[in-house]
């Protein structure tokens, strides 16, 4: 048998070996320099948690000296201003250093600090807790519900917190009233001699007040109006019709002497069976 010497093509390992050599240290280098604190610190930059919650307490104050306004109305009892009740607001959940009571005025007049969005206003007179639920938004509030009908709140604003509230010429007492309901039997009580009967805060300028100011719907044709002092009657020149709905409004055009001007009032009443 012949034996051959399988004869391998010559193959320089001493440069393979090299190469891995040179492939490697840059790695080694690489792994080195990545579990360096330093290195790692820039190449992985870590990210902080940061706590949020004081900037979400900022927005929230931001929030809430946004949503918060003043607002003033007129508390009534059957058409007359509700004098010294005291009105709070009656949701648990606000804390503000703000106004959450007031007692209403010689007008009936109250002023509060309150949140937009729905809230609750109490008050007890002698012994009745009266809860009101208005909607408020930063140009307006609007009466949603009254527990009892009796009441009621007429010329709500809403006005800048901080700033100097509205002044009007204030509607007192008015007869009849809004919400009333006029029948026989109680007619005279409502339009004593046949007369609508408004009384203001202050003297009427009669001069200064136009008669156009004084709407009711429906008409009632001619409309006779006579001025004393702060009241103002108007008689209409035909009795009301019975089972209807009646609309009196009183706009700004009408002045007190010291120039305040009324702040515009609808009233609305009904009639039942009238046989006068």
């Amino acid at each position: 048998m012949n034996l051959r010497f399988l004869q391998l093509p010559f193959f320089p390992f001493h440069q393979l070996t090299k190469g891995i050599c040179i492939l490697l240290v840059p790695f080694l280098m690489f792994q080195n320099c990545y579990f360096n604190p330093v290195v790692n610190g820039i190449l992985n930059p870590k990210v902080e948690e940061s706590d949020s919650s004081a900037l979400l307490g900022l927005a929230g104050g931001l929030g809430g000296s946004a949503s918060t306004v003043s607002i003033t109305g007129q508390i009534k009892k059957l058409g007359v201003s509700l004098v010294g009740v005291d009105v709070s607001l009656g949701t648990p959940l606000f804390s503000s250093k703000n106004t959450i009571s007031s007692t209403t005025n010689t007008a009936g007049r109250f002023y509060l600090d309150i949140p937009t969005g729905s809230a609750t206003l109490q008050f007890s007179d002698g012994g009745t807790l009266v809860t009101i639920q208005l909607m408020v938004t930063p140009i307006g509030a609007t009466v949603g519900f009254i527990n009892n009908s009796s009441y009621s709140v007429q010329n709500l604003d809403v006005y800048v917190l901080g700033s100097e509230p509205p002044v009007y010429l204030e509607l007192l007492s008015s007869m009849p009233f809004d919400g009333a309901v006029i029948n026989s039997s109680n007619y005279y009580d409502f339009v004593p001699d046949g007369r609508f009967l408004f009384t203001f805060s202050e003297e009427v300028d009669y001069e200064a007040s136009s008669s156009a100011s004084f709407i009711i719907n429906p008409s009632l044709d001619e409309l006779t109006i006579d001025f004393s002092k702060e009241n103002v009657y108007i008689l209409p020149s035909f009795s009301l019709s019975p089972n209807q709905f009646y609309t009196i409004t009183l706009n700004s055009g009408i002045k007190s002497l010291t120039g305040k001007s009324n702040r515009p009032t609808t009233i609305q009443f009904m009639t039942g069976d009238l046989f006068l």
